[in-house]
């Protein structure tokens, strides 16, 4: 199809050079006052014409290339046919030239081929003409003419246009490979799911693609030419020592850090960055791909988290039951002496009884990490049962004068798995919340509805919670509260986890704490 096309370029070209010759001939017919001339010019219009017609009916391309050959050859010939005339002897070359324009072998040197022929045979016929007024010098130079042309154009055809040829298709084999592989280039730039961004020498962005754009969202418009900080004041030292080794050609690949986004929110990334070479082997920019691995640390923090709950449950199941039975003893022995008028050590043992309590209420907690029945599965509607332990602390929410708003729609929302369980869960988040309020709190509970999962939010606007205090929010026996086991949260999460959920707390000093709980749709 594109080699039909440029072959009726080609055929358009010479069609307008033949209409030039002629509008040229019709203008000078009426001073020559020959009937032949004006014959021939007339010749030239009807020629034209045909071809005009032939080429809008859509004929052959390659079929007309050879009738215009042939039609303008002929109207050439019969000038010097019938006006011979030793400055009309040059047009001969003319169709030479333009047979050139296809760059095809067989029609250059069949043009050449029937010029020469030509030229023999009115040199046969009009001999005389020439040579008439002591021309022969004229002849001489007009013949050299056409036979160097003549020679040219072969030449051409069989020496430099197969070179030329040669040289167009490799070129274009080149351009296209070049083409393709900047085509999927832009393609994976484009469709890329990491952000990737190229950064100058002087650290201002060149290019972004719109991953980056979702990912840390910053627009396109924004950032380029400008210098946006990426990365939160904490990496500073780290970024700027990582910029001396990239300009020193050092590269860094998967390199886990934190990154901002354009609102100052966190993220963990992985970054992989490298410099741009040129082909001098200087550096001109870097290249800068980041993903946002939050969720993959978060999954595998779950995992870690998992087999940490499962490893304890094992060991509460044989520690709990080794401590009972000797706890059963000093309780009875105990309970003997308190029961003892004449026992002399009253308060020795009242304070004894109490910790024994104590001992065992915490060994009761511990034991719910192995509880088999926490993880027997029925389907309940999760509104009902939320709203159901929300009613036995509203009591205790109104004495405190806490503001508590309940977000939760009607029961809309089954899920599979242990009601129970997540009645303990429940209770435990919504005795932390209300013991860090203050008089005159607020405290929020809200359940929402998503695609394939229903998210439930406690928040309060209590004191809130360092970071150390989050890290070790899931760790056994650690707690800030006075009278706490330290054991609520874990066992929280554990049955959160073994329903298919997840459990996240954000919290800020001095502006609250929020737990977020997803678990799967039934």
């Amino acid at each position: 199809m594109e080699h039909s096309t440029i072959i009726q370029s080609r055929n358009k070209f010479i069609i307008l050079f033949f209409i030039a010759g002629v509008i040229v001939h019709l203008i000078f017919v009426p001073f020559l006052n020959n009937f032949y001339e004006t014959s021939i010019a007339l010749f030239g219009v009807v020629s034209i014409a045909a071809l005009i017609i032939m080429q809008r009916q859509d004929i052959n391309p390659i079929t007309l290339r050879l009738i215009i050959i042939i039609t303008y050859n002929l109207y050439i010939f019969l000038i010097n046919l019938f006006v011979p005339d030793l400055s009309n002897l040059l047009y001969l070359i003319f169709p030479m030239i333009l047979a050139t324009v296809y760059n095809v072998s067989r029609i250059n040197f069949f043009m050449t081929a029937i010029t020469c022929a030509q030229l023999v045979t009115l040199f046969y016929l009009h001999n005389a003409s020439y040579l008439a007024d002591s021309k022969a010098v004229e002849v001489s130079h007009v013949v050299s003419i056409v036979f160097l042309v003549a020679f040219l154009c072969m030449l051409y055809t069989f020496k430099i246009s197969p070179q030329w040829n040669s040289m167009f298709t490799e070129n274009k084999r080149m351009d296209t490979i070049l083409m393709s592989k900047e085509s999927y280039l832009d393609l994976f730039f484009e469709h890329a799911e990491d952000a990737i961004v190229v950064f100058g020498l002087d650290q201002k962005i060149i290019a972004v693609n719109p991953a980056f754009e979702k990912i840390y969202g910053w627009k396109e418009a924004d950032c380029i030419g400008q210098y946006p900080k990426l990365y939160p004041s904490s990496e500073d030292a780290k970024v700027e020592e990582r910029t001396k080794c990239l300009l020193q050609g050092q590269s860094f690949h998967l390199l886990r850090t934190k990154e901002m986004r354009q609102d100052g929110s966190i993220f963990d990334a992985e970054l992989t960055i490298k410099p741009i070479y040129n082909e001098q082997q200087e550096i001109i920019a870097m290249t800068f791909i980041s993903r946002d691995i939050s969720l993959k640390l978060q999954a595998e923090q779950l995992l870690i988290d998992t087999e940490k709950v499962k490893a304890i449950g094992e060991i509460a199941a044989s520690v709990a039951h080794e401590v009972r039975n000797p706890l059963t003893s000093i309780s009875g022995f105990i309970q003997i002496m308190n029961n003892d008028p004449a026992n002399p050590y009253h308060a020795y043992t009242d304070i004894m009884q109490r910790e024994i309590k104590r001992i065992d209420m915490i060994v009761s907690e511990f034991l719910v990490l192995s509880k088999p029945n926490l993880k027997k599965s029925t389907a309940f509607f999760i509104e009902q049962t939320l709203q159901d332990v929300v009613v036995l602390f509203e009591p205790e929410f109104i004495r405190r004068s806490i503001v508590f708003d309940i977000l939760i729609p009607e029961n809309t929302t089954m899920i599979s798995g242990n009601e129970d369980g997540m009645k303990q869960v429940f209770i435990n988040l919504l005795k932390n919340a209300y013991e860090a309020l203050d008089e005159n709190g607020d405290l929020t509970v809200a359940l929402t509805r998503q695609t394939d999962n229903v998210k439930i939010s406690i928040r309060d606007n209590g004191p809130g919670m360092d970071q150390q205090t989050l890290d070790n929010l899931y760790k056994p026996f650690f707690t800030t509260k006075q009278e706490g086991t330290g054991l609520g949260m874990m066992i929280s999460k554990k049955i959160i986890v073994d329903q298919g959920g997840t459990m996240t707390v954000t919290s800020k000093l001095n502006e609250g704490t929020e737990i977020i709980i997803t678990l799967p749709l039934t």
